[in-house]
């Protein structure tokens, strides 16, 4: 698996020469990292790894998260679960505004500053990344403590129903009266956030595993105590705040030495870096808080019903987890790898990396979401009672256009923009495809109700993906890959023809249909051949021996 991924990113016979010899993390063995060329292709080969553990992290946070709203709808009332969920929002709004797009910026400079300038360089662009979080978490802090209310007059004044809805949610009394652990939580995630960061930046996420998933089981086993003790919501929310601080601790410590390395030989000037982290900040914003939050207020501006707004959110949330199920481990990581393959300027290679990182992303992203597509009113059987069988009609729809958005790429594009230096481009994108939700709901929602707001997402979607497409197509010699893209959905619509006929009852048979739905699409892979002779000889270069597995699907060109 990594061998085959460096060959695509690669794309160039390993180098033996190391170069100026750099120690990269702690610990008593001190890897190393070289400069330069070496350096570059040595980072890409932690890629696979890298991205491996940081999808296996994801999932367990996924389920852990899903296991906490088990026992606290199994130990509070509904009333109380209502305060978290609106606590909870909160706070992921809050971390929204606050993060100013650091993460994105740390994931794209420090692979690169690395690679070209050493460890003491990119320890010095670390530390001061480092104190401005450490500022403004310190003062939005204070403002979340004291000044709440203040800032809901704000977000009230902004004439938009999306700022006004924000503005409710900061002035709500469920808030205020849990205010004090949603600020250390905020703060425990700001600072965590930026160290994951960078361990995703020099490709070491197994500490991030390691830690996070005890964290997230330290998380569960206390949330379960407490609940018991019927010390009620707001242990949850302490436990919350706490956890993320002792991460952010345990990060802090594995890391020190890599922070503090002296002698800098290059300072990476730091507008450029505040620049584009600014400019991440607000497609962060828009695609975090913004899109659904728009969605809904234009639902109940056209007075759409309680129950079919709570159908919208149920579609957008299942089909979201769908889409992001096996490609959230290349969240940061994707970037960096991206950051990696730029060192020298080198566009070639960074046209290589984008181009199999769409790749991987199709392989992994797609069969979930075709799966999906044809047995969008089974899966909402399954998941709900009868009364909500209008989700899966609109699961469908939403799915339909979230296939189109992760084939284009969206995701790789933005950060290719990030490391070619034009993230105003990806902020126009973005900014593009908001105007073109608000008017296409505006048009759609009066006639279509949620199917409307659906199809007004999905539609902004694919115009900001569409655009990025093409603002990042001038710059590489290589293209997209519609061949290998149009071969898989090939293969895997044939495969999930049978759902049309077959309806599985039932979770059990659901995943039987799985099961059959998966092998038909690897035999029909092995048919219709989506690997070109070309990812056989990269392949070839790194791993001679992975060739004769994978040759059942590559074309004989």
């Amino acid at each position: 698996m990594e061998d085959h991924f460096v060959a695509h990113i690669a794309g160039e016979t390993s180098d033996t020469s190391q170069g100026d010899m750099l120690p990269l993390s702690t610990g008593k063995t001190q890897p190393t990292v070289p400069l330069g060329e070496a350096g570059a292709r040595q980072l890409l080969r932690r890629t696979p790894i890298s991205y491996l553990l940081n999808q296996l992290y994801g999932l367990w946070v996924f389920a852990s998260l899903f296991i906490l709203s088990l026992i606290m709808t199994r130990k509070v009332s509904v009333d109380q679960y209502g305060v978290y969920a609106i606590a909870a929002t909160a706070y992921n709004t809050i971390a929204y505004i606050v993060a100013f797009g650091f993460e994105d910026a740390t994931n794209t400079y420090v692979p690169r500053v690395l690679a070209e300038h050493g460890q003491a360089s990119a320890a010095h662009l670390i530390r001061r990344m480092f104190a401005l979080r450490i500022l403004i978490l310190a003062i939005s802090l204070g403002i979340m403590l004291f000044a709440l209310p203040f800032v809901a007059v704000i977000f009230a004044a902004i004439p938009l129903p999306t700022f006004e809805g924000i503005a409710q949610q900061l002035r709500s009394p469920a808030l205020l009266s849990h205010i004090a652990p949603i600020a250390f939580w905020v703060l425990g995630n700001g600072i965590t956030s930026l160290l994951i960061a960078v361990y995703a930046s020099i490709m070491r996420m197994r500490i991030v595993f390691i830690v996070g998933s005890l964290a997230q089981l330290f998380l569960l086993a206390l949330s379960f105590v407490t609940l018991r003790l019927g010390w009620g919501i707001d242990s949850v929310l302490w436990l919350q705040a706490i956890a993320t601080l002792l991460s952010a601790a345990a990060f802090a410590i594995w890391q020190w030495p890599l922070i503090f390395t002296r002698g800098a030989i290059y300072k990476q000037p730091l507008r450029p870096v505040l620049r584009l982290g600014i400019s991440a900040w607000v497609p962060n914003l828009i695609m975090g808080a913004l899109l659904k939050q728009v969605s809904i207020n234009l639902l109940i501006f056209f007075s759409v019903s309680v129950a079919q707004i709570a159908f919208f959110t149920l579609s957008f949330q299942l089909a979201d987890a769908a889409n992001q199920l096996l490609v959230s481990g290349f969240g940061g990581v994707g970037i960096a790898a991206l950051a990696a393959a730029f060192v020298g300027k080198n566009h070639e290679r960074l046209a290589r990396s984008w181009q199999t990182l769409i790749k991987f992303e199709t392989l992994l992203a797609a069969p979930i979401l075709v799966f999906c597509l044809f047995n969008a009113k089974t899966i909402a059987l399954a998941l709900y009672p009868s009364e909500y069988g209008t989700v899966g009609e609109l699961l469908g729809i939403f799915l339909f256009f979230n296939i189109i958005t992760r084939i284009l790429g969206a995701t790789i594009h933005q950060g290719t923009l990030y490391v070619l230096q034009k993230s105003r481009l990806v902020v126009l994108a973005w900014l593009i495809g908001l105007v073109s939700l608000i008017l296409c709901g505006i048009l759609l929602i009066p006639h279509y109700g949620p199917a409307g707001a659906l199809i007004a997402d999905g539609i902004s979607k694919i115009i900001t993906g569409g655009l990025m497409l093409a603002f990042v197509w001038r710059d590489l010699p290589e293209k997209y890959p519609l061949g290998f893209t149009l071969r898989m959905l090939l293969a895997l619509t044939i495969a999930a023809l049978p759902a049309i006929v077959w309806h599985p009852a039932g979770r059990v048979m659901l995943v039987a249909s799985g099961i059959v739905f998966l092998g038909l699409a690897i035999a029909l892979l092995t048919l219709i051949k989506p690997l070109s002779a070309e990812d056989m000889q990269r392949i070839g270069e790194f791993k001679p021996g992975v060739v004769r597995y994978l040759k059942w699907f590559a074309r004989g060109e």
